[in-house]
């Protein structure tokens, strides 16, 4: 009988293990499989650190680069918004936008779980499609429309979910604001321009003239 039930316990380990590790590989995000680990963030530092993480939009030899310490769920992220698009579409060869996630979670609870979502969307490739999504909107979606914000912009429902669940873009999220942390940054958007805070005025033309100046 002994026998039996070490047999029999050993089959189950096996079966437990084969799904887990079916799990892993197909409902889990493949890029996070892939993905070196990343570096811990000094206490404090001058100028953001650009790292395999950070979405790109723009071209990635730009002149110009851009970096956005931003919160999905700030009212003046979503204001300036177009404004940075249009800085970015009117060169997208000279320019480039990177969005770093720091979710202000005391003025905005929801914030880190939009930062998180906006990842798993990167793990399938929509990381702008989302954070457009996202910054579009004055609404604070629930888990429910967040799936179907991600399926509405072709994202795989399952994979998102298991990604959300999983919490397996934390880390990520974690990493920029630490980034932001030993920055100093205080509110969102903090906007660096080739490494340099900008502290001129929120606006497109503020912007654009600034940028010219380099």
């Amino acid at each position: 009988m002994g026998g039996k039930k070490y047999i029999f316990l050993t089959i189950a380990t096996v079966l437990a293990l084969t799904i887990l590790g079916v799990f892993v590989l197909v409902l889990l995000p493949e890029r996070v499989l892939l993905d070196p680990e990343l570096s811990a963030i000094p206490e404090s530092i001058d100028e953001p650190v650009i790292t395999f993480i950070d979405p790109i939009r723009g071209s990635e030899d730009a002149k110009i680069t851009i970096v956005e310490y931003g919160d999905f769920a700030c009212p003046l992220c979503q204001s300036i918004e177009p404004d940075i698009a249009t800085l970015i579409a009117e060169a997208p060869r000279q320019r480039r936008l990177i969005w770093k996630d720091a979710p202000n979670v005391a003025i905005h609870p929801e914030a880190f779980t939009l930062a998180q979502a906006a990842r798993c969307g990167q793990d399938q490739g929509k990381f702008w499609e989302f954070h457009d999504a996202l910054l579009g909107s004055s609404l604070n979606p629930n888990a429910s429309q967040l799936r179907t914000i991600a399926e509405n912009l072709g994202i795989d429902g399952e994979t998102f979910t298991a990604c959300m669940a999983s919490g397996v873009t934390r880390p990520v999220v974690e990493h920029t604001l630490d980034e932001a942390v030993a920055l100093d940054i205080a509110s969102t958007p903090a906007i660096f321009i080739n490494g340099v805070l900008y502290e001129g005025p929120l606006t497109l033309t503020g912007l654009r003239e600034y940028i010219e100046e380099l």
